[in-house]
């Protein structure tokens, strides 16, 4: 039995002819309207084509991938690309990625997610499998947030990268609590870490896995309330053998004994220089809670044990002089 031609109704059919009579020329029909087109079985076929092209797994050149969207993650650690490239390279890769293509550069593509594992096979010089899809800037940003959710979750910190990188982008916040799948008062929580810490300390801390959102923010309060300079805390780089996680007790370790020597340095009494009538130092004094010192310079220690053996008189001398005034002021 024929099959049936699934073109038929489409495309126009040329007049049938007596074999005698004098054929007519054929003109095909002129294309339908793009009304038309949005409709019916031509529309039916090309959606249905699409359809079938975004499900298809395509072997994509690396060359062509631009990765150029915004990053869920901070930084990409070479041990763990390794291990990645080492069992793609074994086993093939098993998941494909997703590209979208590029809006501004005909031809090429931009990821929308699975960049560890683009990164791992550049690597192997091998094409790389991954599903095409035409999406919005809004739909890229909801798949890439979606897919890290349902794999390896970013950390709270990378989280809080990315949902500020979109808000300086213009998302709205509906679109970056449903990226990240974080409420309101966490993107609130986000913004005020963004606040305390600049983007390069963060960047060099790393992604610290194991530190949740709360000991975060918390530092961030503390270094907020006490205006410092998350930069001064740490004079040259962290040590070398640490972790992400070991990282940000260190800093935070420093941050403690830089707030203490601070304490204690604004604990210090100010201090008063006293001078001879000619001009020169004798001393200085140092006025506490209760307390006022006198410390002699070099110089002038004899000075200082002649007042040790007059206070007596001295003292009484001041204090007598402090009532006249006193009593004059009143």
């Amino acid at each position: 039995m024929a099959r049936k031609n699934m073109f038929e109704g489409i495309t126009p059919t040329p007049p049938q002819t007596d074999e005698n009579a004098t054929a007519p020329s054929y003109r095909p029909a002129r294309s339908s309207p793009e009304v038309f087109q949005q409709s019916g079985p031509i529309a039916a076929i090309r959606n249905d084509l699409r359809t079938v092209g975004a499900r298809t797994v395509q072997d994509i050149d690396t060359a062509l991938i631009e990765d150029s969207g915004l990053k869920d993650r901070i930084g990409l650690l070479d041990d763990d690309i390794a291990d990645l490239r080492e069992s793609i390279s074994r086993h093939g890769q098993q998941v494909p990625i997703l590209l979208r293509p590029h809006p501004a550069l005909s031809g090429r593509y931009q990821v929308v997610y699975g960049r560890r594992r683009l990164a791992a096979i550049k690597g192997l010089g091998i094409t790389v499998k991954a599903l095409i899809r035409t999406l919005s800037d809004e739909e890229a940003v909801l798949a890439q947030g979606q897919e890290n959710n349902l794999r390896k979750d970013p950390s709270f910190i990378e989280k809080t990268l990315f949902a500020g990188d979109l808000e300086e982008a213009g998302y709205e916040p509906r679109i970056i609590q449903d990226a990240l799948n974080i409420s309101r008062s966490h993107t609130s929580h986000m913004r005020k870490v963004r606040e305390a810490f600049p983007r390069e300390l963060i960047e060099k801390i790393g992604p610290t896995p194991s530190v949740g959102w709360k000991r975060w923010y918390e530092l961030a309060t503390k270094v907020l309330q006490q205006k410092r300079d998350p930069n001064s805390v740490l004079h040259g780089p962290f040590p070398a053998a640490l972790t992400s996680d070991q990282r940000f007790d260190h800093w935070i370790k420093a941050f403690e004994a830089h707030s203490s020597q601070s304490k204690k340095q604004g604990a210090k009494p100010p201090t008063l220089a006293v001078q001879s009538n000619s001009g020169v130092k004798i001393g200085s004094i140092a006025v506490g809670k209760n307390k006022v010192t006198f410390q002699a310079d070099a110089g002038s220690v004899e000075f200082a044990h002649w007042i040790a053996g007059h206070a007596g008189e001295i003292f009484q001398r001041l204090h007598q002089e402090y009532l006249t005034q006193s009593d004059n002021q009143d």
